[in-house]
């Protein structure tokens, strides 16, 4: 697409101020597409689109706005670090008031372009911390988010980029307690988010009282499952949280092998097979500790 990229903006882009919202729609949303398949190169042949969609995110509301972000989105990370970090400035007032958004599709296209956002170069990981992560938590980190499939895993996705710009515990700290929680699809969403974090960075940056919290945690999340439903998820996070600790395990292991032991003497033939799989998946770190 890159020889024909800056005629077809060209040819699209009146239609960001046309008077009909189903027309700056759906022109918001073929740039997103072009900037989607241009990808990571091209930024000079939106230049012309940029004030338009500035104004736009400023001017509407609802699915004009929604489609104005996702292009918006998908720009940002073609640009040079310095532009990146002041667009990604300027775009995050927007999408930290849509955090509040009750519309569902509005929700999914606020996470995808935090995600995009924190993905790219310039955006420093202080700010992230400061200024992103806090709202973040608080809007997105509900139960109900849990409830349903796509916004589960927009959000997990999402939470995983964003600790891989600020690190391991900066992350796991505000969710290990969520481990906890009466919700099972809670605990799954909670549970696939630390599996994924721990898998990408490791456990170097856990400190011993996180660390605590953490077996715990899982711990009880494992022995509490009592849906068939994606055992797999919490069967994973057991298993690359004990292999990241390592021989930081060592004092655990007794409480972990006495709650499969446990799991093993099960009535059900599908709790005696995920406490088996489990003994597969940490025994190299039972060797490890010589336990």
């Amino acid at each position: 697409v890159l020889p024909h990229l800056r005629q077809m903006v060209e040819i699209v882009e009146h239609g960001l101020v046309d008077e009909q919202q189903k027309v700056r729609t759906i022109t918001a949303l073929a740039l997103a597409a072009l900037a989607e398949a241009a990808y990571p190169y091209g930024i000079e042949s939106f230049d012309s689109v940029l004030r338009p969609l500035w104004k736009g995110i400023r001017q509407h509301r609802g699915k004009g706005l929604a489609a104005f972000l996702k292009a918006i989105g998908f720009i940002i990370p073609l640009m040079d670090a310095n532009y990146a970090n002041y667009y990604t400035r300027e775009v995050m007032i927007i999408l930290i008031r849509e955090f509040q958004s009750p519309d569902e599709e509005m929700k999914k296209i606020v996470l995808k372009v935090v995600k995009q956002c924190v993905a790219t170069d310039g955006v420093e990981a202080a700010y992230v911390r400061e200024e992103i992560l806090p709202e973040f938590f608080q809007s997105f980190w509900v139960r109900r988010m849990a409830l349903d499939r796509r916004n589960y895993k927009q959000v997990v996705e999402t939470t995983v980029e964003i600790a891989n710009k600020v690190g391991c515990s900066e992350v796991i700290q505000r969710v290990v307690d969520d481990l906890k929680d009466e919700s099972e699809p809670y605990r799954r969403m909670v549970m696939e988010t630390v599996e994924n974090v721990v898998q990408n960075l490791g456990a170097a940056d856990i400190d011993a009282r996180l660390e605590e919290q953490l077996i715990d945690g899982i711990l009880y999340a494992f022995q509490e499952q009592t849906s068939d439903v994606d055992t797999v998820v919490m069967l994973n996070g057991f298993g690359t949280v004990v292999n990241a600790l390592g021989l930081r395990c060592k004092p655990y292991l007794p409480q972990i092998c006495g709650t499969i032991k446990w799991r093993l003497n099960n009535k059900s033939a599908k709790v005696r097979m995920q406490a088996a799989d489990l003994i597969a998946r940490i025994a190299v770190v039972m060797k490890t500790c010589s336990e």
